[in-house]
C-alpha cells in the first residue's frame, strides 16, 4: 500500500493525519458503497496543496476491477459536510459529471475524517489556455467560462451563506485599517477606496441573489472534451450574481499583472467573457459590477500584504489604484 506523502502535522486539523493514513483512509473507504473497489489492495496518496488551519487538498488513486480510479480529498479543519451537500444539489440540477456544464461527481464526505471525496477530473485549466498567446482556443475557453457561470446563476439551486452586504463593508472597513496599522505610505488609497464604496453600498440592496461560487476564476475551470467543469466548491454561497462576475475580471487583471506586468493585458478576455456572457440573456448592472470588483481590489491588496513576500506592497498598491479607478469610471470593462 503506497504512500505519497510526508507526515505531516496542523493542530487546526486535527484528523488531517488520519486522513492521509492508507489504512486509516482504507478503513473508511470500505464502509462506503463503492463498486469494485478494494481498498486494501493498492491505495495511493499525494498532497497537491495544504492550507494550513484550513484543508488539506490531495489526490487518491484507488485500485478497482478495471483499474485505478482517481479521486481527490479535501480534509477540512471543521465539518464542511454542506459542501458535499451542495455539490449534490447542484448535480442534480443539471451539472452532473457527463453534462456540457457540470462540477466533479461527489463520491462521499466522511464525517469522522472531515473529508470530502469527489472524482477527478481529468481536463485542462481554462487559464493555461488564456494565458498561452499561441493557444487558438484561447477565446473559446473565456467564452466556456462565461457560458457555464450563467447557466449555473439561472439553474442551480440558492444554498449556503448568503452575501450580506452590511457584512462585507465590516470587512472592508477592518481590510483598509490593515494598511493604516502597517503605516503603509499607501493607507490613504485605502481609506479612499473604502470611503467611496460605502458610499455607493446603499444602492445595491435591492439586488436578487442567486447561486454563487464564491471564488469564479479560470483557475477553477476544467475543459474536458466539449465539456466545461468547474472545481473547488468550498466558499458556495448565494449572492448578487455581480459577485462571480466581478471575481473573474479581478483574477484577470491579476494574471495581466503577474504574466505580462499590465493589469490590462487581459482586457480582452474581460470583453470576450462580458459580451459571451450577455449573450446568454443575462444582464448585470454596471454601478452593481464596479462595486464589486473594486471591492474585491481591496480585498485582494489587503491579502498581498499579508503575505509580506517580495512584491507584495507593489502589487496591493497597483490593486488599490485599479478599485479606485473602476469606481471613478463607473463601470469594469473600459
Amino acid at each position: 500500500m503506497g504512500k505519497l506523502v510526508d507526515t505531516v502535522a496542523d493542530p487546526a486539523i486535527p484528523t488531517l493525519a488520519r486522513a492521509l493514513d492508507p489504512a486509516e483512509l482504507a478503513k473508511e473507504l470500505s464502509l462506503l458503497a463503492f463498486p469494485q473497489v478494494d481498498a486494501s489492495q493498492g491505495l495511493h496518496l499525494r498532497v497537491i496543496q495544504w492550507t494550513r488551519a484550513s484543508r488539506c487538498t490531495f489526490e487518491v488513486a484507488l485500485r478497482t476491477a478495471s483499474g485505478w480510479q482517481e479521486l481527490i480529498g479535501k480534509v477540512y479543519a471543521e465539518d464542511r459536510s454542506d459542501i458535499y451537500q451542495a455539490m449534490e444539489e447542484i448535480r442534480r440540477a443539471g451539472f452532473d459529471a457527463e453534462d456540457e456544464f457540470a462540477i466533479p461527481r461527489p463520491v462521499a464526505f466522511l464525517a469522522p475524517l472531515h473529508l470530502l471525496l469527489y472524482e477527478k477530473v481529468p481536463g485542462t485549466r481554462a487559464r493555461a489556455l488564456i494565458v498561452n498567446p499561441n493557444a487558438s482556443d484561447r477565446v473559446l475557453a473565456v467564452e466556456r467560462c462565461a457560458r457555464w457561470l450563467a447557466r449555473f446563476q439561472a439553474r442551480a439551486p440558492r444554498s449556503g451563506r448568503a452575501f450580506r452586504l452590511h457584512d462585507y463593508l465590516i470587512s472592508l472597513e477592518a481590510w483598509w485599517r490593515r494598511f493604516l496599522d502597517l503605516a503603509l505610505p499607501f493607507a490613504n488609497k485605502a481609506r479612499r477606496l473604502f470611503e467611496q464604496l460605502n458610499a455607493a453600498a446603499p444602492g445595491l440592496n435591492s439586488t436578487e441573489m442567486c447561486a454563487g461560487h464564491g471564488d469564479y476564476t479560470c483557475a477553477q475551470v476544467l475543459l474536458v472534451q466539449g465539456r466545461t467543469v468547474t472545481i473547488d466548491w468550498d466558499t458556495f454561497n448565494a449572492a448578487d450574481p455581480s459577485r462571480d462576475v466581478a471575481r473573474f475580471l479581478v483574477d484577470l487583471k491579476r494574471m495581466g499583472l503577474k504574466y505580462h506586468g499590465s493589469m490590462h493585458a487581459f482586457d480582452w478576455a474581460a470583453e470576450v467573457f462580458l459580451k459571451t456572457y450577455a449573450a446568454t440573456g443575462h444582464s448585470y448592472v454596471p454601478t452593481h459590477l464596479a462595486f464589486q470588483e473594486a471591492a474585491i481590489c481591496l480585498e485582494r491588496a489587503k491579502s498581498d500584504v499579508d503575505k509580506q513576500d517580495r512584491g507584495c506592497c507593489e502589487r496591493a498598491e497597483a490593486m488599490l489604484d485599479e478599485g479606485l479607478r473602476i469606481l471613478d469610471r463607473g463601470t469594469c470593462h473600459c
